[in-house]
C-alpha cells in the first residue's frame, strides 16, 4: 500500500466538479502508465465553487494487471463531499520483475 497522496485546493464550477479533483489523484495515486477501467463516485455534503477543500488518494491493494484505488474530498469544515474509488488497469510486469 502506497502513502495518502493529499491535495489542497478550491472546488472549482459545475457539476463534474468533484469528479474533476478526484479522478486525477486516483490516476496518480495509480502510478504511470496505469489506464482506468471504472470510477464510482458517491456524493456527501455540496460545496460551493471555490470553497477550500482537501483532496487524498491511496491505493487499497494492487496486482500485477490492476490497481484499485479509493478517495475523499473533504470541505474546510471536516465534512465528506465526495469519495470514489477506481479500478485502474497497467501493463503486468515482466516475469523476470516479478518478486
Amino acid at each position: 500500500m502506497t502513502d495518502t497522496l493529499r491535495q489542497e485546493t478550491a472546488f472549482p464550477a459545475g457539476p463534474a466538479g468533484s469528479a474533476a479533483l478526484l479522478e486525477p489523484l486516483l490516476a496518480q495515486a495509480a502510478g504511470p502508465g496505469a489506464e482506468p477501467v471504472s470510477l464510482t463516485l458517491d456524493y456527501g455534503r455540496g460545496l460551493a465553487a471555490g470553497d477550500p477543500v482537501t483532496v487524498e488518494a491511496w491505493v487499497d491493494r494492487a496486482t500485477r494487471t490492476l490497481v484499485f484505488a479509493h478517495a475523499r474530498l473533504v470541505g474546510a469544515n471536516g465534512v465528506l463531499a465526495a469519495s470514489g474509488s477506481a479500478v485502474f488497469r497497467r501493463d503486468a510486469a515482466p516475469a523476470e520483475q516479478v518478486k
